[in-house]
């Protein structure tokens, strides 16, 4: 980081201190009016993601990076940390939910550095990308159109007609180049473009001008994540870098500008991260097409109207599965204490019955995994809610998560060691 910049890291749901041993309010503008920028583009209220107190930014249930000129923002998951791992658990649970192949060694060590959430990504998006170039970029016939002293191709007859009629000397031809403008390449050259302006190391931000050279022919993407991909043999060793891209990209960059103030966010909403992770290990190790996400089925089918949307269907021999993600941290209160809000249990109880689901489970995140899921009967009904909790600090190793996704399946044989009417 450049001398004079700061950084500050807190967690989700916490307070940074304005004035008086904290940051001056010209950087507290900055952070907010990005921040502001970011909720809208997130679809948050405009206090989701940082809000104004008397002396204070509050921090919302949104986790990421904000960086403006000068200063930048780092929030972590609001969870138990005994061991300094929450910026691990963040990279873990952001590389399985968009697909980013990282080893449990490669996490722990981006966990631990020095460097931010955002150099974090930055970093490995340019490494795999620079290791992937140093063999040649991907080319693929590409479709091209120019009026040429001879032909090529074929003729483009109405173009011809409608605007070489005076002089047929030179033909509009339509033709295939063997060219390295392709949307893969399209798409990385706007992700540097991105990155560039809010690197704060000098070695990395000469590492991405020397990349780009490599790109400097290959003109930027309008709207690079609708670029259409087709993979083969000749493009698939850039599989890795493509994925990082497309986080990147796809988490909410924004160029904020608000008067001269220029920022860029990089933030996640919890709720929705936890549930992407989730669906993503289930659909990782459950059968193939067993595991659905955000199915819709209505209330009242005749007038079309109030759509229950559970995050997770399981589709089992006896029957489905409904699993829904709460980012909330249980702590240690998880028992016969009904820390599970009211609303939540209604809905729970709505899904099992429009769905036809014996077994509803609501998941919580939590930093160990060592308790039986506390379950609750629905009075009048033989139909139960499973509370559960999921160690994140755990590895991505595929039999981790076998072993989750056989134990939610399966819980009917563990004895409830809780009951409510």
């Amino acid at each position: 980081m450049p001398s004079g910049d700061h950084h500050y890291t807190v967690q989700e749901w916490s307070s940074l201190p304005i004035g008086s041993g904290g940051m001056t309010e010209m950087q507290a503008e900055q952070l907010h009016l990005a921040a502001i920028s970011a909720a809208r583009r997130l679809g948050v209220p405009e206090n989701g993601v940082l809000a104004r107190g008397f002396r204070r930014l509050e921090t919302r249930q949104v986790c990421g990076i904000i960086a403006t000129p000068g200063i930048s923002l780092e929030i972590l998951p609001k969870l138990k940390d005994e061991d300094g791992a929450l910026r691990a658990t963040l990279v873990r649970m952001l590389a399985l939910a968009f697909d980013v192949p990282l080893s449990e060694g490669q996490i722990a060590g981006l966990g631990t550095q020095n460097n931010d959430l955002l150099d974090v990504f930055i970093n490995l998006f340019v490494t795999r990308l620079t290791q992937q170039v140093q063999a040649g970029l991907t080319r693929a016939y590409v479709p091209e159109e120019d009026v040429l002293p001879k032909l090529r191709g074929s003729l483009d007859l109405r173009q011809q007609i409608q605007r070489r009629a005076i002089d047929p000397s030179r033909l509009h031809c339509r033709f295939d180049e063997f060219s390295e403008n392709t949307p893969l390449n399209r798409l990385f050259k706007t992700c540097l473009f991105r990155i560039n302006s809010f690197v704060r190391t000098e070695p990395l931000r000469r590492r991405i001008a020397s990349l780009s050279e490599r790109f400097a022919e290959i003109p930027q993407s309008r709207d690079p994540l609708k670029e259409r991909i087709v993979w083969n043999r000749m493009n698939e060793r850039f599989r890795d870098a493509h994925a990082l891209a497309r986080m990147l990209l796809e988490a909410e960059w924004q160029n904020t500008t608000s008067g001269s103030i220029t920022g860029l966010a990089l933030l996640f909403p919890m709720n929705l991260l936890f549930e992407r992770y989730v669906a993503r290990w289930l659909q990782k190790v459950l059968p193939a097409g067993s595991v659905s996400v955000q199915r819709r089925k209505h209330a009242l089918l005749q007038h079309g109207a109030y759509p229950l949307i559970p995050d997770i269907v399981i589709e089992t021999d006896d029957g489905p599965l409904i699993v829904d993600t709460k980012w909330k941290d249980l702590g240690d209160h998880i028992g016969s204490d009904p820390v599970v809000s009211q609303a939540d249990l209604y809905q729970l109880a709505s899904y099992g019955a429009v769905y036809g689901a014996s077994r509803v489970i609501l998941l919580y995140p939590a930093t160990e995994w060592d308790r039986s899921p506390v379950i609750w009967r629905y009075t009048a009904t033989e139909r139960q809610v499973e509370i559960w909790r999921v160690d994140l600090r755990k590895s991505i190793r595929k039999h981790d998560w076998e072993d989750i996704a056989r134990r939610l399946i399966n819980s009917t044989v563990l004895e409830p060691i809780a009951a409510s009417g």
